[in-house]
C-alpha cells in the first residue's frame, strides 16, 4: 500500500494530546496509547489501561517495552511502528499482558511527526480475546504480600481478621467452597471480594483447574461477547477459530467482576448458557458442553441492582444459590490495628528495616477514620507511610500520606447537616463541609462562588470514590459529558488534591 509522507509530516504528539483529542480518547470504546520519539509511553486512555491490567501502574514516563511482551515477534508492533516511520494497519498480534493473560488484538499504529521528524506513535487496540498463559494445575497459595503476580491464589489463612462480622463471612464461604453451587459475592470496592472468591475456589474440587477472571466492566460491550463465548473463523473481519472464557475455565472456575456493569442483553445469553450448561461461540452453529464454577462478584447490593434493572432477576437467582456479603472496614474496625500490623511486616518496602511500629496516636486516627476505600485505602495508607518513614522507627502523623492527612482534618472538621428530598421525596440529611451561611454575619466576606465550587468539588470526589476513578462512569452518573467533567476536575484541582 502507498504511504503519503506528507499527510503525516505535522501530525505531531502535541496535535492528538490537546485537551478536545484526550476527551475523545478518553470516551472511545478502543485502546488509545500514544509515545515519544523515544518509546516513552505519554498517554493510555482508560479502556486500555484497565483491560491490561494498568489499573494500579502508573504507564506514563515508562517505556512501552518494560509494559508489553511480544508473542513470537522480535519486537512489539510500536517499536515497529517508530523505527520504520510507517503505518502499521490492522495488524494481528498476540502480547502478554500484567494480568499472565495472552491477548489477541488487531491495531493500527500511525507514525508522529513534528515539521517531519519523528515524534512518536498513536496505536489504535480492538481486543479479539485473552488466553489464560497458565497451565491447569494447582498453583501454589500464598498469604497476602503486596506486589505478588495475580495467578497465584490466596487461601482464606490469607485473610486476617477476627470481628464477628466477618468471621461469620469466611464460615459461610469454607461452607460453600465445599458445595459444587453458584455463588455471588458482594460489598464496597477494597473490601477483598476476589480474594474471598480466590479462596472459595483454592479450598473446592476444582482447585487444579483453572480460575479464569473478567471484568465485565473493563471490556467495551461489542467484544465481551467473544471473550466469554469465543469466536469462530469468519464470523467477522480477522476473526480466527478462538476458544472463550468459559472453554479456558472447563473444569473450573470462571470468575465474573462487576457483573453489574455487564449489558442486560448478554446478561440473558449468559443465563442460556449456565442454564444449558453448553456455549456457542459466535459465528458457529456447534454447542461445546462446558462444566464451570461461577462465581459473580458485584460492587452493589444484588437486590439494590435488580431494583434499579441493571442485573436480571432470574440470572440473580440463577447465580446467587449462595451469597455472601463482605463487611467493609468501617464495620469492622476493630481489625484495623491488626491489618495495619499484617501490611507493615508483609511490606517489600520493609526489607532492611528494623522493628516498625504504629503511633498511638494514629492507630486512633485510624479508629476514627471511615475508610470509604475500605482495606485496599488501608494498605496503600501503610505502604506510603513507610515510604516516608526515613529514619524513623514508628509511623507517625508526619509520614503518614498527605491526602489522608487531609482526608483526616476534613472529616475532624465541623460539618452542618441539612435536611434533602431524596428521590422518594423522603426528607434525609446529607453532611456536608462547605458554608451556607447560616451563620453569617454583616461583617463576613464570604464569596459565593468559593462556596459552589466548594460543593461541586465534594460531589465529583464522591462519585469518582465510587467509581474507582472512571471518569466516564462517573460523567454518566452525574448525566454530564466526559469532556465536562473532565475540565470541571482540572478548573477544582481534583487530580492534585486526591
Amino acid at each position: 500500500m502507498y504511504f503519503d509522507e506528507k499527510k503525516f509530516l505535522n501530525v505531531s504528539r502535541e496535535s492528538v494530546l490537546t485537551p478536545s483529542m484526550k476527551a475523545i480518547w478518553d470516551d472511545m470504546g478502543l485502546g488509545v496509547a500514544v509515545v515519544d520519539a523515544n518509546g516513552i509511553c505519554e498517554y493510555m486512555n482508560p479502556i486500555q489501561s484497565q483491560v491490561d491490567g494498568f489499573g494500579r501502574i502508573p504507564v506514563v514516563g515508562q517505556h512501552i517495552t518494560s509494559l508489553y511482551v511480544p508473542h513470537e515477534l522480535e519486537c512489539i508492533p510500536t517499536m515497529e511502528c517508530l523505527q520504520k516511520g510507517r503505518p502499521l494497519l490492522k495488524k494481528s498480534y498476540f502480547y502478554k499482558t500484567t494480568n499472565n493473560y495472552l491477548a489477541s488484538t488487531v491495531s493500527d499504529f500511525f507514525p508522529l511527526f513534528d515539521n517531519g521528524k519523528k515524534d512518536g506513535v498513536i496505536a489504535f487496540t480492538i481486543w479479539t480475546g485473552t488466553t489464560s498463559l497458565v497451565k491447569r494445575q494447582r498453583r501454589p497459595a500464598k498469604a497476602i504480600v503486596p506486589g505478588r503476580s495475580s495467578y497465584e491464589y490466596y487461601t482464606f489463612d490469607s485473610l486476617v481478621g477476627k470481628d464477628d462480622a466477618l468471621i461469620e463471612v469466611l464460615n459461610e464461604a469454607r461452607t460453600a467452597a465445599l458445595a459444587p453451587s453458584p455463588v455471588m459475592i458482594w460489598g464496597e470496592s477494597g473490601t477483598g471480594k476476589e480474594l474471598f472468591a480466590q479462596a472459595i475456589h483454592a479450598a473446592s474440587d476444582r482447585c487444579d483447574h483453572s480460575l479464569v477472571p473478567v471484568n465485565c466492566a473493563a471490556i467495551p460491550e461489542n467484544l465481551l461477547e467473544g471473550i466469554l463465548f469465543g469466536t469462530a473463523k469468519g464470523a467477522y473481519t480477522d476473526a480466527a477459530d478462538k476458544p472463550g472464557l468459559f472453554e479456558e475455565a472447563d473444569g473450573g472456575t470462571l470468575l465474573l467482576d462487576e457483573l453489574n456493569s455487564m449489558p442486560m442483553g448478554l446478561q440473558a445469553k449468559l443465563l442460556r448458557v449456565l442454564q444449558e450448561k453448553r456455549v456457542r461461540r459466535l459465528g458457529s452453529r456447534t454447542e461445546i458442553p462446558v462444566d464451570v464454577r461461577v462465581i459473580s462478584i458485584l460492587n452493589v447490593d444484588p437486590l439494590y441492582a435488580v431494583e434499579q434493572n441493571i442485573l436480571r432477576r432470574d440470572l440473580f437467582y440463577r447465580l446467587a444459590v449462595v451469597g455472601l456479603a463482605v463487611p467493609s472496614l468501617s464495620q469492622r474496625k476493630q481489625d484495623i490495628p491488626l491489618l495495619a500490623r499484617t501490611f507493615i511486616d508483609r511490606s517489600e518496602q520493609r526489607k532492611g528495616m528494623r522493628a516498625i511500629s504504629i503511633d498511638e496516636d494514629v492507630l486512633r486516627m485510624f479508629s476514627d477514620y471511615e475508610w470509604p476505600g475500605n482495606i485496599r485505602e488501608l494498605l496503600h495508607v501503610i505502604e506510603g507511610s513507610l515510604a516516608l518513614i526515613g529514619d524513623r522507627l514508628s509511623i507517625d502523623w508526619g509520614c503518614l500520606p498527605r491526602h489522608f492527612r487531609d482526608a483526616c482534618r476534613n472529616a475532624a472538621a465541623p460539618r452542618i447537616t441539612e435536611p434533602l428530598l431524596s428521590e422518594s421525596g423522603v426528607k434525609q440529611s446529607v453532611e456536608k463541609a462547605f458554608y451556607d451561611y447560616h451563620a453569617v454575619k454583616r461583617s463576613s466576606v464570604i464569596p459565593l462562588k468559593g462556596c459552589v465550587q466548594e460543593y461541586e468539588a465534594e460531589c465529583i470526589r464522591n462519585v469518582l470514590r465510587v467509581t474507582g476513578g472512571n471518569v466516564a462512569k462517573a460523567a454518566r452518573i452525574m448525566e454530564i459529558t466526559g469532556a465536562g467533567l473532565r475540565y470541571k476536575i482540572k478548573q477544582l484541582n481534583i487530580e492534585e488534591e486526591d
